[in-house]
């Protein structure tokens, strides 16, 4: 009499293999039994699987750079132990501001982006921050406001492509 494996044994040993099996192995321990296939690798039966991890965005098309993420921007007096110290409402003439950024660079080069500080919505300082490759980089620059600025200070944050990231606007009140 000879032995025919039943289907149900034949798929429940195709498992085991896939999951602890180096294909190749000298002993052919792995090794189907004849007549059955392979277990199904296509990119349809394993997009139904689910996912420990799912992506936050879609990858990038093969050739484009993956592109910055601004996580924070807090306008601030000041920055210790690289976090800011406050959140400004408003600012005061005469003082420094600084603009606090959380920043996401998932790429594999250092990037760099642009603050810019307006006042009255003129170019007062422009500033470029280099981002190193992090899942959350923080980095920061200042501006001082002029004893007679009055009106309106504005930060704008602006990735390394040109594309405005976020803005900020806050009223000069005297003091």
């Amino acid at each position: 009499m000879t032995f025919a494996p039943r289907p149900a044994v034949t798929l429940f040993a195709s498992w085991l293999c896939l999951g602890g099996c180096n294909e190749g192995s000298a002993d052919g321990a792995h090794a189907l039994p004849p007549g059955a296939a392979p277990a199904a690798t296509s990119a349809a039966s394993a997009s139904s699987q689910p996912s420990a991890r799912a992506p936050t965005q879609p990858a990038p098309a093969p050739g484009a750079r993956i592109p910055l993420e601004l996580l924070g921007l807090t306008v601030t007096s000041a920055v210790e132990k690289k976090e800011p110290v406050d959140k400004l409402k408003s600012v005061t003439p005469g003082t420094r501001v600084y603009a606090h950024l959380k920043m996401r660079n998932r790429s594999d080069e250092k990037r760099t982006v642009h603050v810019d500080f307006l006042i009255n919505g003129k170019m007062r300082t422009p500033l470029k921050l280099d981002i190193d490759p992090s899942w959350s980089f923080r980095t920061w620059g200042y501006n001082r406001v002029q004893a007679s600025d009055s009106g309106e200070l504005e930060v704008q944050v602006y990735d390394d492509a040109g594309t405005m990231l976020e803005s900020v606007r806050l009223p000069i009140k005297a003091k």
